[in-house]
Order: structure tokens, then C-alpha cells, then sequence
């Protein structure tokens, strides 16, 4: 009886842990053909590393491109860091960063892609927008790289890393050095 008792209570809090919406939650799988990755866009922020939200919970790339067109799949996370994460100018800081990756469709390849300040045609490229703070940071893409390390032309499942600097737009002072890793399926 007594064992029946542990079983119950054992499967009771795995249930109450597994479920639930907070980072380290799955966030691949669904309908649409998505793998079941978990946690498929990570990312180190000056030192902080975060899980990132992917759009809709899943790890498909958006085949819009989004800003940067239809020539491009997207990957793009969000990672809000919280209120009172930091006092700047009396004020509250709750930083929120989004990291967007245009992978060109013509050029999908294992390998390293370096890129400068701007993107360009069947090029890849990395973005970082930080809102949320005060004052506003200007954020400007410097240098970088994607590297693909596998990519399944079958099933179009795409695994790497990426790592890129940026300044605050009017110097060259390097303002958020960003690496991280993605693991993404091409629609």
C-alpha cells in the first residue's frame, strides 16, 4: 500500500512539473511538421544566456522572410528579462531583446556565413532591437556569423550557431555581444 501511495504521489508531481509555459517548456512539435526540439533558439546576451520564445511556440523558420523579405526564411526569438532587472536613470529597467536570423533561401548551406553592418542579396545576416529601456538603446548590427552545422535537405531540419556584435549606430563602440544556437525546421 505503501508503495502505491509513493507511485501516486511520484506521478503527481512530475505531472505538476512537466507541464506549463515557462522557458524550458518544449517548444517544438505541433502540426505543421515541426520537430520536437526543446528550447530551439538560445542565445548568450553579454554574458546572460536566455531560452528565447520562438514564434507560435515552434521551431518552423517563417518562410515570409518577414522584414527582410520573401527571399529569406526568418528566424527570429524573443526574451523578455523581466522588471527590475537593472536602475537606469531612477527608472526601471525592463530590457526586452528580440534576435531576428535571415537565412537566404537560395543559399542554404553547411558552413560559416560571415556578414558585415548591412544585409545583403543571398546573404546571411543577424539583428538584435532591444526595447524597454531607458533611455532607448540604438542598436546596429556590426559583424558576425551563422554557421550551419547540419542541414537534412529532406526533412529541411537546420542546426547552428551564431554569434555577432553590435554598436549603438553613431560610434563604433561595440554595445551587446550575442552568440547563441538554433535548431530549425525550413517550411
Amino acid at each position: 500500500m505503501k508503495k502505491l501511495i509513493f507511485l501516486f504521489l511520484g506521478l503527481s508531481l512530475f505531472s505538476c512539473s512537466s507541464g506549463g509555459t515557462d522557458d524550458n517548456s518544449s517548444s517544438g512539435g505541433g502540426s505543421g511538421g515541426g520537430s520536437t526540439t526543446v528550447d530551439p533558439f538560445k542565445a548568450t546576451v553579454n554574458g546572460t544566456s536566455y531560452v528565447f520564445t520562438t514564434l507560435n511556440n515552434t521551431n518552423i523558420a517563417d518562410a515570409s522572410g518577414g522584414i527582410y523579405g520573401n527571399t529569406y526564411f526568418l528566424i527570429k526569438g524573443n526574451k523578455d528579462t523581466g522588471a527590475a532587472k537593472g536602475n537606469v536613470s531612477g527608472k526601471v529597467d525592463t530590457k526586452k531583446y528580440e534576435i531576428k536570423l535571415a537565412i537566404p533561401k537560395s543559399n542554404v548551406a553547411v558552413g560559416t556565413h560571415n556578414f558585415i553592418s548591412a544585409i545583403q542579396p543571398n546573404e546571411y545576416y543577424a539583428d538584435l532591437d532591444v526595447t524597454g529601456v531607458v533611455p532607448p538603446q540604438n542598436v546596429v548590427t556590426s559583424t558576425g556569423f551563422i554557421k550551419i552545422t547540419s542541414y537534412n535537405a529532406t526533412t529541411k531540419k537546420m542546426v547552428g550557431t551564431f554569434s555577432f556584435n553590435t554598436t549603438n549606430g553613431s560610434t563604433t563602440t561595440i554595445t551587446n555581444i550575442i552568440t547563441g544556437s538554433f535548431d530549425y525546421v525550413l517550411p
